[in-house]
């Protein structure tokens, strides 16, 4: 194995890594959760829905930063699964709640209970802690450029 600095000058650009690591992730965690059947949009409203409890749809559109036109089709897939329900909200007919169903719930615990050594697996070259100092850095990094939508 050659050393980092064995590398031409553009593979050992923060810019670069970044990039070329990102795209190695996002291609590793879409084979993982296609091996459960989703979409990295299907997860997301699935796992923003588990966080914080049944939503309306236009809210939970915001809060996955999906356009509420194209939320739709994400939710279409999911209820024809039998991964969420939509059900009228209490006090206003014309607002729909989404939740998951106990199917829902159950794959999410599922990825959450597999997703721990996926992420080992493509982190194997850190030690434990240089993995918590790296997801501190990068946290600080996404939370400097995107902004998260103030609850409704």
């Amino acid at each position: 194995m050659t050393g980092g600095n064995d590398r031409p000058a553009f593979e050992r650009g923060t810019g670069f890594l970044l990039a070329r690591l990102g795209s190695l992730a996002a291609r590793s965690w879409a084979a993982f959760l296609t091996g459960h059947g989703l979409t990295q949009g299907q997860y997301v409203v699935l796992v923003t829905i588990a966080e914080h409890g049944p939503q309306g749809q236009r809210r939970l559109a915001e809060l996955v930063a999906i356009d509420a036109r194209n939320i739709v089709a994400v939710l279409d897939s999911l209820a024809a699964r039998g991964l969420i329900e939509r059900r009228d909200h209490d006090t206003d007919r014309r607002r729909r709640i989404v939740a998951l169903t106990d199917v829902g719930n159950a794959l999410i615990d599922t990825i959450a209970a597999t997703a721990a050594t996926e992420q080992d697996q493509f982190l194997r070259a850190l030690t434990h802690p240089d993995r918590e100092h790296l997801n501190h850095l990068l946290r600080q990094i996404y939370d400097s450029h995107v902004h998260i939508p103030d609850s409704a």
